[in-house]
């Protein structure tokens, strides 16, 4: 029997509650992972819609993320019939807008109100949000109908660990940890990048018939690693190698990031090697929150020692400079990045 659940659910609450059955009112779904969000709507597709019936037992509805772009009269006489050969039909909704604004009069409010909270036995609701207001007034009636809502985030690093060498296994293949945190770094932890980068790499390992993926593979196969990046960048300030600073700005350029991106990250990279160089130890940079991923970690620790921590705090303080002298006018964006990057070699 379903239970009513009167708060948000992650991906492993979701797929258990799937688990149990799939036989919720509506699914009401949001969240940065793409990759998730869809799986799951697949998942109950293929749950409730009988092979061969998708024409006829499903029906899309795409929104512009305001609730007033969709058509409730057509989706209340959809509701209203019954689904040719499927379990249940099935209506698929993507940014209605429903869950984030108020759009409607008291009236209409209350209309569709009763519309979406006595869904028949027979229908089921697929909402695809890009954004939800938890406490938005129908989200809480709909969930004490029997709706649940999830939201789908970026997973964190062990179970990305897990999920990458799940893939790799179905396709008899082993993937060393050091280069599947590459890759993760490389993804940003986002699945859909992962799992297209490693169609990639499976590709060439049925052609090699090799079965270890190594570090060097992914440099090879795979994107490249602007985080890698910016450890070069600031291996050659360690340095005080102007020219290959210099260097390693043309790159970040080449590829279209901008000034700030670049300064971004340098501030960031600054702050995480004081943490780093202040702990000492590498669970400690975990524990402190900079980094789920003990490769991060180790690189991290290892570049720390080849900067004073005065050194650390005159790069930082260089960021917000360059950052306000960009933001005031002072300077041009890419002048600001180039200047900050000689001043830092050249620091003592």
């Amino acid at each position: 029997m379903r239970q009513i659940v009167n708060k948000h659910m992650d991906y492993k609450e979701l797929t258990a509650d799937l688990a149990r059955a799939a036989d919720r009112p509506a699914y009401i779904l949001c969240g940065e992972e793409i990759y998730l969000l869809q799986q799951i709507r697949q998942h109950l597709l293929e749950e409730l819609i009988t092979p061969g019936c998708e024409l006829l037992d499903r029906v899309n509805i795409a929104g512009d993320g305001n609730a007033r772009s969709i058509d409730w009269q057509r989706i209340m006489a959809e509701m209203k019939t019954p689904p040719f050969l499927s379990t249940r039909k099935v209506i698929s909704l993507t940014r209605t807008g429903l869950f984030s604004s108020s759009f409607a009069t008291d009236q209409e409010a209350e209309e569709l109100g009763e519309l979406l909270t006595h869904v028949p036995e027979f229908c089921c609701l697929i909402f695809l949000e890009e954004d939800v207001v938890y406490n938005n007034k129908l989200l809480r009636r709909m969930r004490e109908a029997g709706a649940v809502f999830a939201k789908l985030d970026r997973q964190n690093i062990n179970d990305l660990m897990r999920w990458v060498a799940g893939l790799c296994g179905r396709e008899n293949l082993r993937i060393t940890r050091e280069a599947a945190e590459s890759l993760i770094l490389r993804c940003e932890s986002s699945m859909t990048d992962l799992a297209s980068e490693l169609s990639t790499v499976f590709l060439f390992y049925q052609y090699t018939g090799k079965e270890d993926i190594h570090t060097e593979d992914i440099d090879f196969l795979c994107r490249e690693d602007m985080t890698g990046k910016i450890f070069d960048l600031t291996d050659a300030i360690a340095e005080r190698r102007i020219d290959a600073a210099l260097r390693m700005i043309d790159v970040f350029r080449e590829r279209r990031e901008p000034p700030l991106y670049i300064l971004t990250m340098l501030a960031r990279q600054s702050r995480d090697l004081m943490i780093a160089k202040e702990v000492g130890e590498t669970e400690g940079i975990i524990a402190s929150g900079v980094t789920k991923s003990l490769f991060y970690a180790r690189k991290l620790l290892r570049q720390a020692t080849r900067f004073s921590m005065e050194k650390l705090e005159s790069m930082l303080e260089g960021c917000f400079q360059a950052d306000f002298a960009i933001k005031t006018g002072r300077m041009d964006d890419q002048d600001a990045v180039t200047v900050l990057v000689i001043r830092a070699c050249e620091a003592g």
